[in-house]
């Protein structure tokens, strides 16, 4: 088995100097570092940061874990939730659920960012919820949510878009009174909602499919096609809410990406991507014949990533930028930047980019570790009966029953959906493995023994349970750095979780079909609590429902 081991890369400072906003070495290109105190790589979803050296990361379902320079890193778990998103503001972080509710990690800060009614009383000791959305009288319930520099909005799922923050005209509530710590009401009938760590005093939304922007405007970063600030959401002229892929608001500029992946920059000179202020969205030159998959931009820095793997970056502080690979500088427009050896070449592994203040954290994102194992035999394309002819004149062998019977469509329709959509070769293929995973490994003869031992027993008793170790390697992170450390020919491999056989029995079935089963034999109040655990143990996968399943089970009880 062949695979890259999980790395966290960062360039720049993280002792709170932004003179070393990126790290250059001898040849003036970017150095990137492995950032190696962060254990369990694998398992990272998301990274964020603000203006101090910290970072807050994701991992697993809703575990969270906080770095500080020369500190240890703290742990958190919000516990009976799945975490949604994370994001950061200048000195507070923001953590979604999937059930709506909003909690707060932050140092107490006189900026208002921190959407409580004490916010002086928050440390980074504690992660605290937000009661104006966790409070079940008003069922204030978010769907999605933004932090803009020393503000924050949320959409909730009504469609009301709610603000807190700094104001002085900027917070978009049509007033220019006070900072105000609790969310008001800002605009109705909203959808998303765009902002970024550095983009302070303006944000973006959309409406009825339209684009609108408030707030701040100077050097024309609303898109509005003027500097005038707006107090009130006002329309973007000539966007659609549907073909925004990503909107960023930086300091005094804002880079959209379609979903196309064209790139757009309006506001401030040389870190809109050009040479002059501009007050409307404009296509920068330099990435026409690229598609940008993902962008991140901080204090005068912008980072967009291609879906080949190409590193472009623009807008660096003066003195701090780096070079391009030819070694020539050039501030104000888009240059490629180098980067780390174990990604290069290798557009297969999706990645992901996120800016603070004084550093850049690269990473690799969560799906790259599923299904190598399973190339071979999805590749083999062994009594293939049909096909997927895809848009680009692209076929794909594959077993007709399989597949229809697995999505419950026609072969047709499937194509009319992936060419519809735009997918590329790589997720098309992903999403047939995932389907041939489930069948095929069914009808194969299980050639792996996962040995559970037997507390029952008086003597070291190891019950048996044949699998196929593909299943293990796709499913679960633990068992893939466990293979890592064991022989090609090994033919078993103990579990030390220490959980009942039945749970494991359980587990093992809902990496074949995605489903918990229990019947009235079972402890259910036993394996309930055992299969959340195993959710972290195992390292289950991003895809992994197991939690709201256990959750509705629980729910009945």
């Amino acid at each position: 088995m062949t695979q890259t081991r999980t790395q966290i890369f960062y360039s720049g400072s993280l002792n709170n100097s932004i003179k070393q906003l990126i790290i250059q070495n001898e040849n003036k290109c970017p150095r990137w570092t492995p950032l190696s105190k962060i254990k369990n790589a694998n398992k990272v979803r998301k990274i964020v940061s603000g203006n101090n050296p910290n970072c807050l990361i994701w991992k697993g379902i809703n575990n969270l874990e906080f770095n500080q320079t020369k500190n240890k890193p703290k742990s958190f778990k919000i516990e009976k939730e799945e975490i949604k998103d994370i994001q950061s503001g200048y000195s507070t972080y923001l953590i979604l659920t999937k059930s709506g509710k909003v909690f707060s990690l932050a140092q107490n800060c006189s900026y208002c960012e921190v959407p409580l009614s004490d916010p002086e009383s928050s440390t980074f000791e504690k992660i605290r919820p937000v009661p104006f959305f966790n409070n079940k009288e008003n069922n204030r319930k978010v769907e999605t949510f933004a932090m803009v520099g020393w503000s924050n909005y949320f959409v909730c799922k009504d469609g009301k878009l709610f603000g807190n923050g700094c104001n002085s005209g900027r917070l978009g509530d049509g007033t220019s009174n006070q900072s105000k710590n609790l969310p008001v009401l800002i605009f109705e009938n909203v959808t998303r909602v765009f902002g970024g760590v550095q983009g302070y005093g303006f944000f973006f939304t959309t409406k009825n499919n339209e684009l609108y922007a408030a707030g701040e405007n100077s050097y024309g970063c609303l898109g509005t096609g003027d500097s005038s600030e707006q107090k009130s959401p006002v329309k973007v002229p000539n966007w659609k809410a549907e073909d925004i892929l990503y909107l960023q608001t930086n300091d005094s500029y804002s880079i959209l990406i379609t979903k196309e992946g064209k790139t757009y920059g309006c506001g401030i000179v040389g870190y809109n991507g050009f040479t002059q202020d501009l007050s409307t969205f404009t296509e920068i030159e330099e990435l026409k014949n690229k598609k940008v998959v993902e962008y991140f931009g901080g204090t005068r820095i912008s980072l967009a990533l291609t879906n080949e793997n190409e590193l472009f970056g623009w807008g660096f502080d003066s003195d701090n930028h780096p070079t391009d690979q030819y070694g020539n500088i050039n501030i104000h427009k888009p240059h490629k930047i180098n980067l780390p050896k174990i990604f290069q070449n290798n557009p297969s592994i999706k990645l992901k980019i996120t800016c603070g203040i004084h550093c850049v954290y690269l990473y690799p994102s969560y799906n790259n570790c599923l299904i190598q194992d399973f190339q071979k035999l999805f590749e083999s394309k062994i009594f293939c009966d049909s096909k997927l002819s895809l848009n680009e004149n692209i076929q794909v062998p594959i077993h007709k029953i399989i597949v229809e019977s697995r999505t419950n469509l026609q072969i047709s329709t499937i194509e009319d959906l992936l060419n519809k959509e735009s997918f590329s070769k790589q997720e098309i293929l992903l999403f047939l493995k995932w389907i041939y995973m489930i069948y095929l490994m069914m009808k194969i003869p299980k050639d792996f023994t996962l040995l559970i031992k037997n507390d029952d027993e008086d003597e070291v008793v190891y019950e048996e349970i044949a699998v196929h170790k593909i299943i293990l390697l796709t499913r679960s992170g633990l068992f893939r750095e466990m293979f890592e450390n064991t022989t090609e020919e090994s033919k078993s491999v103990k579990d030390y979780s220490g959980k009942s056989i039945e749970s494991i029995e359980i587990l093992i079935k809902y990496f074949y079909t995605e489903k918990i089963e229990l019947t009235a034999d079972h402890d259910i109040q036993l394996v309930t609590e055992e299969l959340e655990d195993s959710i972290e143990y195992y390292q289950l996968n991003e895809n992994s429902n197991i939690l709201s399943q256990l959750n509705e089970i629980k729910n009945k009880l």
